[in-house]
């Protein structure tokens, strides 16, 4: 007589705890060698090149200071929102993703306004393309971290996130504090070294 088939038990299962933690803090470290990279390669440039920056280049301190300003209030409204949200205080956490959303499409708009000002653009010599380079990574970067305030924000919202110690408020946050790292260096190497 042959036995009985035994069958598998279900895939329900619970879910690992903070898979979306892990992949923006694995993302975030990539990133963050691309922007080593390339401000390795700006300070490089600097020890070599004279003059330094070229005659014809001005960048405006007032906007690269605004645009960090923008950055860091940002994360003091995403904290506020998943600090919220961990407290069960749902109208907070919206009203705190909607400022940092706010804030993020501003420094977005101020990056675009100041790009368009420069009297320099990327082929006119290294030092504009490394600066172009940093610009437009700077800008993905905050463009991503905006998408992903975007939807934590509808999420919240729509009531999908309310347990306390949710994992996508705190991986929104790592996004947000990733992309105000990443302003704060490329800020302070071509605004305040030049």
């Amino acid at each position: 007589m042959a036995s009985p088939t035994l069958a598998l038990p279900s895939a329900g299962g619970t879910r690992p705890r903070r898979v979306l933690t892990m992949a923006v803090l694995f993302l975030a470290a990539g990133g963050g060698m691309m922007f080593a990279a390339l401000l390795g390669a700006y300070l490089h440039m600097r020890r070599l090149a004279e003059p330094f920056p070229p005659p014809d280049t001005e960048i405006d301190q007032y906007w690269g200071n605004l645009m960090v300003l923008t950055m860091l209030m940002g994360s003091v409204t995403v904290e506020w929102a998943r600090s919220a949200l961990d407290r069960g205080q749902r109208k907070e956490g919206v009203a705190g993703f909607a400022v940092t959303l706010g804030l993020g499409l501003a420094f977005l708009n101020l990056m675009s306004f100041a790009a368009g000002h420069v009297e320099f653009d990327a082929v006119t010599h290294p030092y504009g393309t490394v600066v172009a380079a940093l610009t437009m990574l700077l800008g993905l970067v905050v463009g991503l971290s905006v998408a992903f305030v975007s939807l934590t924000l509808f999420r919240v919202a729509g009531r999908q996130l309310l347990e306390p110690g949710a994992d996508q408020p705190r991986a929104t946050a790592w996004a947000w504090h990733f992309a105000t790292v990443a302003a704060v260096a490329v800020w302070y190497t071509v605004i305040v070294l030049k």
